[in-house]
């Protein structure tokens, strides 16, 4: 083709988008794109000091999301890295007081950059701290979610991060890919873009095996066959194994999500989002999104696990709700009543999360019962006596192994392929 004609396929197709982007606005319909950003990509470890140039460009591609009616997340790390190289610490501590007031020291820092750097090119930024405990609360959950909203109908970006002063271990993200699923299941959003070192996920770390090979499109997270060992960056608390993690929340509550290389994010995000490229790794949303308080679920802390037998895992697949007589393992943790576990499948694979009406003990004497009997469909459970047969009832439990969409979806395309996560979509978390 020409120089003269390429140019005017690329103009029709900006004027497409723009056209497209317009009559969405017209409907009120402001889809929301979540990136998370790595300590290693916001800071120069060998020079000990914030990577401005990277800073720079990040806060241009969420300008330009912005200007075409996109809500934008940022949720940044670097706060502990940042404070560190303002002390002058070269190793991060092992204390958690001092980890908390590097964080302290650090987060100011980078907040300066960030509020800086947007005031330049025109755009307001606000600060979000969160902890796990924020969110694991049903009404500091929803306060959380019409505070977001209340940010993006001023049109403000929001820039998260865990608060880690006040964070305890046992409620902690652990890390910000987790924390940036959450927010993405937390404000509905369309894409998760996980920004890292590498272009995606690879079936062995590409930095030491030559013969690593990325993977595009990921469709069911349990069929991965990937060596993801070993942790981030020395200023860092991540990994590839944590982006799994986050791929499995994110999915589950509808929301596609993509892992790629922080360096060419001037031009990747935009590409998948307006264009729907392929990028990176790509991790497929479910068809059929968790919505309401089996979405504020993915949010919970984990305090157990459960391992069910095929017949638990088609009702919980099914929706249907987990009994007492699937179960046939219990994880040596001692949750309580009502606290969030872990269903896995006999080999281990997660199937879903949920509350639990049982304490560990009970259940565990449940399945002790059954292997006593002989047969799982006895179990030594009768309902009169023991209670309800449900271990988990289906509007307590949200699955996070449902079917994914096959189909790679753009900006233009926020109702098709049976996607039900509607950005309107009622539910009663605004209640």
């Amino acid at each position: 083709a020409s120089p003269r004609a390429s140019r005017a396929g690329a103009f029709r197709a900006r004027q497409t988008t723009m056209d497209r982007l317009e009559e969405l606005a017209k409907k009120g319909e402001e889809p929301t794109v979540v990136i998370k950003v790595g300590t290693s990509s916001l800071l120069r470890q060998e020079a000990g000091t914030l990577h401005l140039s990277q800073i720079c460009t990040l806060c241009e591609t969420v300008s330009r999301l912005h200007r075409r009616g996109i809500r934008v997340v940022l949720v940044s790390s670097g706060a502990v890295g940042a404070g560190m190289f303002r002390m002058g610490i070269t190793e991060r501590p092992k204390e958690v007081a001092k980890k908390q007031a590097l964080a302290a020291v650090g987060q100011v820092h980078l907040m300066r950059y960030y509020e800086d750097i947007f005031n330049t090119i025109g755009i307001k930024c606000a600060q979000v701290l969160l902890t796990l405990e924020n969110l694991s609360n049903r009404k500091q959950y929803v306060c959380a979610r019409n505070t977001f909203g209340a940010l993006f109908e001023m049109g403000v970006v929001p820039v998260v991060n865990e608060n880690d002063t006040v964070a305890v271990e046992e409620l902690k993200f652990g890390d910000n890919d987790t924390l940036s699923a959450q927010v993405a299941a937390l404000v509905d959003a369309r894409w998760l873009f996980l920004l890292t070192d590498v272009d995606g996920l690879y079936t062995s770390n590409p930095h030491t095996d030559p013969n690593a090979r990325r993977i595009e499109v990921v469709e069911n997270i349990n069929d991965l066959d990937v060596d993801v060992g070993g942790a981030g960056s020395s200023v860092g608390t991540g990994g590839m194994v944590t982006k799994l993690t986050a791929a499995r929340i994110a999915c589950a509550a509808g929301c596609k999500t993509i892992v790629c290389l922080s360096g060419n994010m001037d031009t990747a995000i935009e590409a998948a989002v307006l264009r729907g490229e392929s990028v990176g790794t790509v991790f497929l949303p479910a068809k059929k999104a968790a919505k309401g308080k089996k979405k504020w679920l993915l949010a919970v802390p984990i305090s157990g696990e459960v391992r069910v037998n095929e017949l638990g895992e088609r009702a919980v697949l099914r929706g249907a709700p987990l009994l007492m007589t699937h179960v046939t393992f219990v994880s040596d943790n001692h949750f309580r009543v009502q606290e969030c576990v872990t269903v896995c499948d006999r080999d281990g694979n997660e199937l879903a999360r949920g509350l639990c009406n049982y304490a560990a003990n009970t259940v565990r004497e449940a399945v002790a019962a059954s292997t006593q009997i002989g047969t799982e469909k006895s179990c030594g459970w009768e309902d009169d006596l023991d209670g309800p047969p449900e271990c988990i009832h289906g509007n307590n439990m949200c699955v996070t192994h449902g079917e994914t969409l096959s189909k790679s979806f753009t900006f233009a395309d926020l109702q098709g392929a049976g996607y039900d996560s509607g950005i309107n979509a009622s539910s009663d978390d605004e209640q």
